[in-house]
């Protein structure tokens, strides 16, 4: 974390579901290209329906099932079992795909190396169910080599052929970085979200940022307001109270508030990459950071950077996510980026998007 940078002012103190600035001087910025609204709404129309089969078919076949996503031309794929189970799945609209590992094998595995979380040679490993390979994967950075990373990755493969170790470029971690968006402390992180509850109004950012100080402004050093709630390791949520009555705080174009299906198309937005565009490649991974465990996050493939943190994970107008983490670094391919649920920390706090 970088301190006593000055920040650059700027001049609107208009804070979105995420703050779009750029911070000179960090290098490439990958932008979404444009799209055509009516056809965003129609993508998004179609994930929602495909979203609400695949709940419906997995919790009709319980066991038998093994996850579900969506394949490369956006077709439903359900994860099954047997010929039975598969039947069932083609009968209800969907494409069925008969695999080794259930949900109950795979989240069984997961739950095993969960238990070592914080471990020697665990820090900078990522883990969690891969429903596209059908296993659970355990990321581990190029660099880590050491004796206790080799001890916990044989401990891994020690659970079978359902664990599958691959090499990464680097380790994620929680990205905080100097420059412009939310401010405290010479830091800078990005909102996710604008929410309402108890006659009071919130922003939502990461709890590795509100953990640093109570005291939060706008980028151009208007008064934002104070923390109000911080969960960092575990969850990567918190909350800032806004004190600033004339500011105008808004969501844009987000209207709701879901978990999309594994596949789907996503944008992120953060005040260091502005807006990025990837997919959905899994939920409840666990990450080991150096500062602590978190667990329940989604992965995708958008690029994020040192400043994104707290920023918002978006598929069309539904609210997803928080920026957690990633790899930093040039966003190539494979990319690896980790967002907090939104709904979960909205819950926790008895909040609703404004």
């Amino acid at each position: 974390m970088n301190r006593g940078m000055r920040l650059k002012r700027a001049t609107i103190p208009l804070l979105s579901a995420a703050a779009l600035i750029t911070l000179p001087a960090f290098g490439t910025v990958q932008a979404s290209a444009r799209t055509d609204p009516v056809q965003d709404v129609q993508n998004r129309d179609v994930q929602i329906r495909q979203t609400a089969l695949a709940d419906q078919i997995t919790g009709r076949l319980g066991a038998r099932q093994a996850g579900s996503y969506l394949d490369g031309a956006g077709n439903l794929v359900v994860n099954v079992t047997d010929a039975a189970a598969a039947r069932q799945v083609t009968a209800a609209g969907a494409r069925a795909r008969v695999v080794a590992h259930g949900i109950r094998q795979l989240t069984g595995a997961k739950a095993r190396l969960d238990r070592l979380a914080g471990t020697p040679g665990t820090t900078g490993l990522a883990w969690g169910v891969d429903v596209v390979s059908n296993s659970v994967v355990v990321d581990v950075p190029r660099a880590d080599n050491d004796a206790a990373t080799r001890a916990f990755v044989k401990r891994a493969r020690a659970l079978g052929e359902i664990v599958r170790v691959r090499r990464v470029a680097a380790a994620p971690r929680p990205m905080v970085g100097p420059g412009d968006a939310i401010i405290t402390g010479g830091s800078r992180c990005s909102v996710s979200a604008i929410a309402v509850g108890g006659g009071a109004e919130f922003v939502v950012t990461a709890g590795h940022c509100t953990r640093i100080s109570a005291d939060w402004t706008t980028k151009d050093g208007q008064t934002l307001g104070t923390r109000e709630a911080s969960r960092f390791p575990g969850d990567d949520y918190g909350t800032i109270r806004v004190t600033n009555g004339s500011l105008k705080n808004d969501n844009a174009q987000l209207t709701s508030v879901g978990r999309p299906a594994v596949g789907s198309q996503i944008q992120k937005k953060g005040s260091t990459t502005n807006t990025t565009s990837g997919t959905i490649r899994g939920y409840d991974r666990t990450v080991n950071y150096q500062e602590g465990t978190v667990s329940g996050l989604i992965e995708t493939t958008a690029c994020t950077q040192p400043g994104d943190s707290g920023g918002s994970l978006q598929a069309g107008t539904v609210a997803v996510g928080i920026v957690s983490g990633g790899t930093t670094g040039a966003c190539r391919a494979n990319y690896q980026s980790y967002f907090q649920p939104l709904d979960e920390a909205l819950q926790s706090q008895n909040l609703t998007l404004k």
